[in-house]
């Protein structure tokens, strides 16, 4: 008889689950538990079009998926050089109809959704900006936002040296 390496581990697990109380065998079959099957094929049509058909003897009762909120990936570029500020923010699955902007001179706010996502999000802009000069692009998935610097004004009043 040749040795199993496994044979060692079962009776390791034997003994500890012996020492802590659980049943020596379980149930193979819950009786509140049934077995399912559930798939599905997806192949091309003689038309061209794709054609689904689900197989199985249960359906999913419950969805895929369901909503949730998401923070989605941003980065803040300041171009000072360019008197420019450009926000991106990856926004992947969303339609261009469903995203809208609001700013402020010191932040960018996104709210998006759809069936799968809801984003509310405020991304901060470390200097001051215009959002009146706003311009906005959504090309696969990313959001691209480029908004103009407010000049800053010099601070009232001048430093006095004390001798």
């Amino acid at each position: 008889m040749a040795w199993n390496i496994d044979d060692d581990f079962d009776k390791i697990f034997e003994r500890i689950f012996k020492q802590l109380g659980f049943p020596e065998r379980l149930d193979p079959e819950p009786p509140h538990l049934k077995k399912w099957s559930y798939g599905y094929s997806m192949t091309t049509g003689a038309d061209g079009k794709p054609v689904v058909k689900e197989w199985g003897s249960d359906s999913p009762q419950a969805p895929l998926r369901e909503q949730h909120n998401d923070e989605p990936l941003s980065q803040v570029d300041v171009d000072r050089a360019n008197n420019t500020v450009r926000v991106i923010v990856e926004l992947p699955g969303l339609a261009k109809e469903s995203i809208r902007i609001t700013g402020t001179e010191t932040s960018i706010r996104v709210t998006a959704s759809n069936e799968l996502r809801n984003i509310d999000t405020e991304i901060p802009v470390s200097a001051k900006v215009d959002p009146k000069t706003a311009r906005a692009t959504y090309n696969n998935g990313v959001l691209d936002v480029t908004l103009e610097l407010i000049e800053e004004t010099s601070p009232e009043g001048i430093d006095i040296h004390v001798n």
